[in-house]
C-alpha cells in the first residue's frame, strides 16, 4: 500500500502533467505567451514546492540529485521547455535558448 507521501507525489505529478498538457495546447493556439510562461512558472513552483527557489538557483546536476525523482525532473524540464517556447514567441531568443539549455541539462542529469 502506498504511503501518504507517495500518494501525494502521484497526485502532484498527475496535476502538473495535466497543466503541462494544457500549456502545450495553449502554445499551439493563440494564447498570450507571457501568460503561458507565468503559468508554467506556477506549475514549476507547485512541482518543486518550497525548495523551488533553491533548486532553480542550483546547477542542474545538483538540483536533480536533490529532487531524486525522475518523473519530477522530467516534468520540470518539460515545463522549462514550455517557458522557452513562450519566450521565443515573445521574441526573446536568448532567453529561450537559455531555458532550453537548462531543460536539456536537467534531462542529462537523469542519465
Amino acid at each position: 500500500m502506498p504511503s501518504q507521501r507517495e500518494d501525494y507525489l502521484l497526485r502532484l505529478i498527475r496535476q502538473v502533467g495535466e497543466a503541462l498538457r494544457r500549456l502545450r495546447e495553449a502554445l499551439n493556439g493563440e494564447a498570450d505567451p507571457a501568460e503561458i510562461e507565468r503559468e508554467a512558472g506556477a506549475a514549476i513552483g507547485e512541482l518543486l514546492g518550497p525548495r523551488h527557489g533553491l533548486l532553480s538557483s542550483l546547477d542542474p546536476v545538483s538540483a536533480a540529485s536533490l529532487i531524486a525523482d525522475p518523473r519530477r525532473i522530467e516534468l520540470w524540464a518539460s515545463l522549462i521547455r514550455v517557458q522557452g517556447a513562450a519566450r521565443r514567441r515573445l521574441g526573446d531568443e536568448a532567453g529561450a535558448t537559455a531555458l532550453e539549455r537548462r531543460a536539456y541539462a536537467l534531462e542529462q542529469a537523469l542519465s
